[in-house]
């Protein structure tokens, strides 16, 4: 696994370039499907290449990228399997194009997410703990009431 992270971490500059070519891809779907994937890339491009005077804040800054990839690859595999069904009974080159390039995208954010994930991995583990613990010491609101 070091090995993999080391090669990663080798290469991390590249990862804007993802970033593109997400773009490009959420560009050309954005022509038959309002797609919000064609912001979200150029954002983290930026958040990846310009965001950030320290580490810290830049680890943070990818931290967030990771958690918004997820989340959006969520509602990317939702939309192409929701519109996919609903386009299949009005054939045309422009939806199969689309799905195809979606499909193509989510590839990408797959890609990018594991890349991500990988070269940041323990942050993201404490991340999470933080947020579960946060969760548990939480008091609720809830109290019972007694009607005599």
């Amino acid at each position: 696994m070091d090995k993999v992270r080391n090669l990663i971490a080798k290469h991390s500059g590249k990862i804007k370039y993802l970033f593109l070519c997400g773009a490009i891809i959420a560009a050309i779907n954005t022509l038959s499907r309002a797609d919000y994937n064609f912001v979200l890339y150029l954002y983290m491009f930026y958040v990846w290449t310009f965001m950030g005077n320290s580490a810290e804040e830049q680890r943070q800054d990818k931290i967030g990228t990771f958690y918004l990839l997820f989340y959006s690859l969520l509602i990317d595999i939702f939309w192409c399997l929701f519109w996919g069904s609903k386009w299949d009974n009005i054939p045309t080159v422009a939806h199969e194009l689309t799905l195809l390039f979606s499909w193509c995208g989510i590839i990408v954010k797959i890609f990018v997410i594991c890349l991500v994930g990988i070269m940041e991995l323990d942050i993201i583990k404490s991340s999470l703990l933080q947020l579960l613990k946060a969760k548990d010491n939480r008091k609720s609101n809830f109290s019972e009431f007694i009607d005599e």
